[in-house]
């Protein structure tokens, strides 16, 4: 092949790529896209479960009715918790509670909601089987984080943990 019709098919080609529509566009690492609940669920598996807290945990954790009291529980007991993941856990709940309808619900039944004292095992369980239960609702899916939303965190000494959270799913 001539020189010239490479160097041309070479520079038609990197043309064309930039001028694909924004979706076909490959992402950048730097804007890699991470569903919240599960980066969530993965922060909680790695947490030191020897925390010696008692906190308060919902009990009815699958119920529509309870799910906005069962979210402002998790979100008041969290900001108990010193940990630097479980405070991203903690934002990652209220970002849930902003955006996800299920959650933004005060129910008339909500008296019927009730919680226990229990170990942070207990706590972490049930928060686990929540989220768990907020995929299958398919309500809070499409939410993500940019990367660029974790910038100048203050929760630094938790990114290593969010970067093997990350590249396991």
């Amino acid at each position: 092949m001539h020189p010239s019709v490479l160097l041309l098919l070479l520079c038609s080609w990197s043309a064309s790529s930039h001028s694909l529509p924004p979706k076909e566009v490959p992402l950048l690492p730097s804007m890699n896209k991470s569903a919240i609940i599960d980066e969530m669920l993965c922060l909680l598996e790695n947490e030191d479960a020897s925390l010696d807290k008692q906190l308060a945990t919902p009990t009815c954790i699958r119920c529509t009715n309870c799910a906005c009291n069962n979210t402002d529980e998790f979100i008041e007991q969290l900001d108990k918790l010193e940990s630097p993941c479980m405070k991203i856990v903690k934002s990652d709940m209220t970002k849930l509670r902003n955006n996800c309808s299920i959650l933004k619900k005060k129910s008339a039944h909500e008296n019927s909601c009730t919680e226990i004292r229990a170990d942070f095992l207990k706590f972490r369980s049930n928060l686990e089987e929540f989220l768990k239960w907020l995929i299958r609702t398919n309500n809070c899916r499409n939410i993500v984080r940019d990367e660029s939303d974790l910038v100048g965190s203050s929760e630094s000494s938790c990114s290593l943990l969010q970067k093997y959270c990350r590249d396991r799913l």
